[in-house]
């Protein structure tokens, strides 16, 4: 334990270990504010004039005229948010033209919007996938059956995507009849929001990986590694020690982190939205059986699982190398290289399986939720998620390796 306590305090330390930490922290509040500053509505006043609002005034407006719609979206609330769609297009005009009136759409298209934009997905063509008009739904075909057209919609979706692999395309529709509906709606926080959840995630592992670059191969160019491994228990402990004191940085700074940032994230938009589905925020045929709250904890989760994943790569090459900026180069590639593979190749093994795989833009693991990419092998396929599962193996190999090395 005095090892580990004097290990700890040496990386602290260090000044650059510090400034890293002290922008890991200013990074959390500033990427928290900006989803919030983005928020913006038009507001009619009384005289006419209108009031631009944007932030947390923005915020609150939205949530006062959300308020009458929020709770289960059933399939008759859908319908009649339908037909009032249809009603005020066919008195005003397309809501699109600037003709239409500011005050009409605030009050009867606003509160219900939510409510409609699964409708051009839901009845979407079932060979191009292209999303439906508004103005061409029946609303007498949504009674009772809106669930089941999403289901039906879904299997066209995947009878395009997986169409060679039918045993992902049972899958598919096996997990969607597991998640829970009618689908529940309250007004709240954004995708911005939660686009920003990984991308500090990124910037997390990124100044992780700084950090950790040093921690063997900063001995080496030192000279110090000579002589620690002449000492008692010199070659495994020290080795645990310095794992063991990296990782207990690392988690708490990440946790530290990603709690102020969720923390603000709540704060501005309140807690309630936080009840709303997966699928009322995204895709209406989206698998995740979860609630915006509960997706705030899994990306965290596993946001964390990849940025130790990372960093065991990174403490291995340190451990390799005898050069700290080598180190960091090769383990900044390793980093974007799940980004670069699935942008060049799509969901692939490889874009999955490396240790970063979870952290990145189109290749995060947010996106991997909302998307339907399988792996396949044989005649077995595996939604993309539950692929990053190996980051759990890769960084528990490179630990092994690091205490034998």
């Amino acid at each position: 334990m005095r090892l580990f306590r004097l290990e700890l305090k040496r990386i602290l330390k260090s000044r650059r270990t510090l400034i890293l930490l002290a922008i890991a922290l200013l990074l959390s509040v500033a990427m928290a504010y900006l989803p919030i500053s983005f928020e913006g509505i038009n507001r009619p006043n009384e005289d006419g004039t209108v009031t631009e609002l944007d932030g947390l005034a923005a915020i609150k407006y939205k949530q006062d005229l959300y308020k009458t719609s929020a709770g289960e979206v059933t399939p008759d609330r859908i319908k009649s948010a339908l037909e009032t769609y249809q009603s005020c297009v066919r008195e005003y005009g397309p809501v699109e033209e600037e003709g239409f009136p500011l005050a009409v759409y605030i009050e009867k298209i606003v509160p219900f919007r939510h409510l409609l934009m699964g409708l051009p997905e839901t009845f979407a063509d079932p060979l191009t996938g292209i999303g439906a008009d508004l103005m061409d739904i029946d609303p007498n075909d949504i009674d009772g059956a809106y669930y089941e057209k999403c289901a039906e919609h879904l299997q066209d979706v995947m009878r395009n995507e997986q169409g060679k692999y039918e045993t992902a395309q049972q899958k598919t529709l096996e997990k969607y009849s597991g998640v829970y509906k009618p689908f529940y709606f309250h007004s709240g926080i954004s995708k911005d929001a939660f686009d920003y959840i990984e991308f500090y995630i990124l910037f997390l592992a990124i100044l992780c990986v700084a950090i950790a670059a040093p921690t063997f191969a900063g001995e080496y160019q030192t000279g110090g590694d000579s002589i620690l491994r002449t000492t008692k228990h010199g070659r495994t402990r020290l080795a645990v020690t310095k794992i063991l004191a990296a990782f207990t940085l690392f988690i708490v700074t990440f946790l530290v982190g990603v709690t102020v940032h969720i923390l603000i994230l709540n704060a501005a938009f309140g807690t309630d939205c936080l009840k709303t589905s997966f699928q009322m925020l995204y895709s209406i045929i989206n698998l995740p059986n979860i609630n915006l709250g509960q997706l705030q904890i899994i990306l965290a989760t596993a946001g964390l699982l990849s940025v130790l994943a990372t960093v065991s790569c990174t403490l291995f090459l340190s451990a390799k190398f005898k050069d700290t900026l080598t180190v960091l180069l090769i383990s900044i590639v390793v980093l974007f290289m799940p980004l670069f593979a699935y942008v060049a190749m799509g969901a692939t093994w490889f874009s999955t399986i490396l240790p970063s795989a979870g952290i990145g833009m189109q290749n995060n693991f947010l996106y991997q939720l909302a998307n339907f990419n399988y792996l396949h092998i044989g005649g077995m396929s595996f939604w993309t998620p539950y692929g990053f599962r190996q980051e759990l193996n890769n960084c528990a190999s490179h630990s092994r390796y690091l205490v034998m090395s």
